[in-house]
């Protein structure tokens, strides 16, 4: 076509269009259409990157999965979205062009969003979790892999080939809406899932529903550039002839006679071949297209050799996702006043990435090559590899302390008691069976000890009745021996109050939202006659207890008069209801009669702050102070139990005592910041390397299968985590995230190995072709 042009031709392709190299000249010849494709990447990025984002806390708190459950989950969705990409590559390619491709697979991609957003509005309890969640996800990760592979190389095709500066340039814009989409998302919809909407503390259907938009105008805005879009028709599928030279290999070498030798395995699928007839073959005026093509096909193994230890980078890489989210959640995130989500942290991956990729450029590669050490592709990724690995030795480190203030969890046929003596002035001698005795001492005060008791142990059984004997020298303290019951894999409480002595279980279990909030229940162990006359909504029938709800407001100001009421029901994070009771059984210490006054009320998950205990009736419309002083709580983290009795037996003014049954978290969320600065250094020089190495090391028309290989390497390493954690080998976080490591330096060392004695670095200088479309992957995996 080029030859048919006028000497003059100016148009795009004609031999004196000449490269743009003034910022006027690129203004005037930009393709305004590909600023539709950078905002429909924004979206879209924004888009998956908000819903990933959540998604580890939505398996854990709404769906009802474990920690180990959640992980599998995460990265499950994350193997399908790496491996779609083939999908989509071979559709484009092979099929109905990248354009189409791109079109029909969005709106597929957007069902998937929507279907995911309006089943989070179902109530945690509902029949349509967890099958519809996960329809959609598996929607949203088809979607997502399938247009992964089309949109930045659409984009290219927007350029005439030679205006290698301009594609350059909009590479550099293309690469920036990935940061900034992921980068925003990854800050907002954290927040968004911590308000509170559809009557419940989260609001996951606004963190979904948000993306889902999103990636509705994500799709809108490609389509409306249709009419000036440059739409190569799609070519021969490069990854289905290279699947077919193979096949014909083995299938020729399968059947060729045994005096038939070739040097190497591939070049069986020469048998048959005719220079003379092949059209690439006169192309080259006398060499072989097909044997040239073998040539790059033996080259394209020896890169998928040393591909081999990738997977294991992103084994580890992903769990910023997923354990480490999972971990943020066990540390203390206020920070200055400030409070920053667990599923914040990941913003920091983002924003360093962006802030390494020109110091390492600039500044890192050239002061290590002034100290006479050559940095060759693959010795980057060596160094990524080990620095990956140090990053989770440091998340190992950080799990240690955090381990410090997990709660103690029975095992399967173990139980665990706590004792609590809310007897103002009596201490306790205890004797538990044939064990040796130990002190109790009276405890009092209505505000939590950060020191935490470690329960007491029974195990090898699945039910207890342990003899329990209380001794003291005082004549007014009872002396008596208790009897309970206890059930294996259960935690349980027995308290001494004023009134008798009564037990219950408990559920230890740290606030799992991610919101920083501490957990707190009450034992309200008041006769029935004790409660105030203007409690009206409760009928006291001498037996059973209050059993009403109890309201906890919190104190905005210095001082409140105990009469006055400061609830605000409608406002989340200054008013919770405890109304889940259970009934208490209050042995008498004398004649050991008992009675059912007794309520245990389930653990509600608060933020830190002072509050006031309120009864409340059923519609939050009329409070009677609890005439006890305010709790106060300034940790996130903790589990603490709200004793409530009166003082003495016959008395109508009560006390509270407070217990800690789980300590708060010690641990500032900002001892994760090293974790997250080490293994983005890792990320910059062995995944942005590693797609640097690929690419180049590859034959020009064998590219494309690299691309698909590279984000298939993500989809087994995620499939690695899947494996290793369905297989539940870890109890302790800390010791899974050394062994990761361990595994890391452990391929990192065979990965050197086949660098020094197996790879020689191939050649593709003098192919006289122009590369025109760059190597881009729209993740966070592979920014270049």
């Amino acid at each position: 076509m080029g030859a048919t042009h006028l000497q003059n031709d100016p148009r795009p392709g004609s031999p004196v269009d000449h490269q743009p190299t003034t910022w006027g000249e690129m203004i005037k010849k930009w393709p305004k259409q590909t600023f539709l494709i950078v905002g429909n990447e924004l979206c879209e990025r924004f888009s998956f990157y908000g819903m990933r984002a959540v998604l580890t806390l939505y398996f854990f708190n709404i769906l009802g999965f474990t920690q180990s459950s959640s992980t599998v989950l995460f990265h499950a969705f994350t193997v399908i979205c790496y491996t779609s990409p083939l999908l989509g590559s071979i559709l484009a390619d092979g099929y109905i062009g990248k354009f189409w491709t791109i079109f029909f697979v969005s709106i597929f991609y957007s069902c998937g969003q929507i279907l995911l957003a309006f089943s989070s509005i179902a109530p945690s309890e509902s029949s349509h979790h967890p099958f519809l969640d996960l329809l959609g996800l598996l929607i949203v990760g088809l979607g997502t892999g399938g247009i992964k592979p089309c949109v930045s190389a659409f984009g290219g095709d927007q350029f005439p080939a030679h205006y290698t500066r301009m594609i350059s340039i909009f590479f550099s814009m293309f690469y920036f809406s990935i940061n900034a989409g992921s980068l925003i998302s990854m800050f907002l919809t954290p927040i968004m899932r911590s308000m509170s909407c559809f009557g419940g503390d989260s609001c996951y259907p606004l963190a979904f529903g948000i993306p889902a938009f999103l990636m509705i105008v994500a799709t809108l805005v490609f389509m409306s550039g249709s009419y000036w879009y440059k739409k190569v028709p799609p070519k021969e599928n490069i990854i289905f002839r290279v699947i077919g030279t193979i096949a014909a290999a083995l299938r020729n070498k399968a059947t060729s006679s045994s005096t038939h030798h070739r040097a190497h395995w591939l070049e069986y699928s020469l048998d048959g071949h005719d220079c003379a007839m092949s059209p690439e073959c006169k192309a080259l005026h006398g060499n072989c297209a097909q044997r040239r093509y073998i040539q790059d096909i033996k080259q394209l193994f020896r890169v998928m050799v040393m591909m081999i230890p990738v997977p294991m980078f992103w084994a580890l890489y992903d769990q910023q996702g997923s354990t480490w989210v999972l971990q943020a959640i066990g540390m203390d995130a206020n920070v200055w006043g400030w409070e920053i989500l667990p599923d914040q942290m990941g913003v920091l991956n983002a924003f360093l990435i962006l802030f390494f990729i020109p110091i390492f450029q600039s500044l890192v590669y050239p002061a290590i090559e002034k100290c006479g050490f050559e940095l060759t592709m693959l010795r980057k990724m060596g160094c990524g590899g080990v620095l990956t690995a140090l990053a989770f030795f440091v998340c190992g480190v950080v799990q240690l302390f955090v381990n410090s203030s997990l709660p103690y969890l029975p095992a399967a046929n173990e139980a665990h008691l706590t004792i609590i003596n809310t007897l103002p002035t009596c201490d306790f001698k205890i004797q538990i069976d044939g064990r040796e005795p130990f002190d109790l001492l009276s405890k009092t005060g209505i505000n939590p000890e950060d020191l935490v008791t470690k329960p007491i142990s029974f195990t090898g059984s699945t039910v207890f009745q342990p003899s329990i004997t209380f001794h003291n020298s005082s004549p007014n303290c009872p002396k008596f021996t208790a009897n309970p019951t206890f059930a294996s894999a259960t935690s349980y409480v027995l308290t001494l109050s004023p009134n008798g002595w009564t037990y219950n279980s408990v559920n230890p279990q740290k606030p799992k939202s991610g919101n920083g909030e501490f957990g707190i229940g009450i034992n309200l162990i008041v006769p029935c006659d004790k409660i105030p006359s203007n409690v009206t909504w409760e009928t006291c029938n001498g037996t059973e207890g209050y059993s009403g709800s109890i309201a906890m407001c919190k104190v905005e100001k210095n001082e409140v008069m105990e009469t006055e009421i400061i609830c605000k029901p409608n406002q989340k994070g200054k008013f919770y209801t405890l109304t889940k009771t259970n009934h208490l059984e209050v042995h008498d210490y004398i004649n050991g009669s008992s009675s059912n006054y007794g309520k245990s009320y389930d653990t509600v998950d608060a933020k830190p702050g002072t509050y006031k205990l309120y009864y409340t009736d059923d519609d939050h419309k009329t409070f009677i102070p609890l005439m006890l002083p305010s709790i106060e709580q300034k940790h996130m983290g903790g589990v603490y139990l709200v004793t409530v009795s009166t003082r003495s037996n016959g008395d109508s003014e009560i006390l509270a005592t407070t217990e800690s049954l789980v300590c708060h978290n010690r641990v500032s969320i900002l001892w994760q910041i090293p974790q997250y600065v080490i293994i983005t250094a890792g990320e910059v020089m062995f995944s942005i390397t590693g797609l640097e190495f690929a690419y180049s090391e590859a034959s020009p028309q064998l590219k494309s299968v690299v691309q698909a290989l590279w984000l298939f390497t993500t989809a087994v390493g995620d499939l690695i985590v899947v494996i290793i954690f369905m297989l539940n080998i870890f109890s302790d976080v800390a010791v899974q995230m050394f062994v990761f490591g361990g595994i890391m330096l452990l391929v990192i060392f065979v990965f050197i190995l086949l660098a020094i004695f197996y790879y020689e670095y191939a050649d593709y200088s003098n192919e006289g072709e122009v590369l025109t479309e760059k190597m881009m992957v729209d993740d966070e995996h592979t920014r270049i």
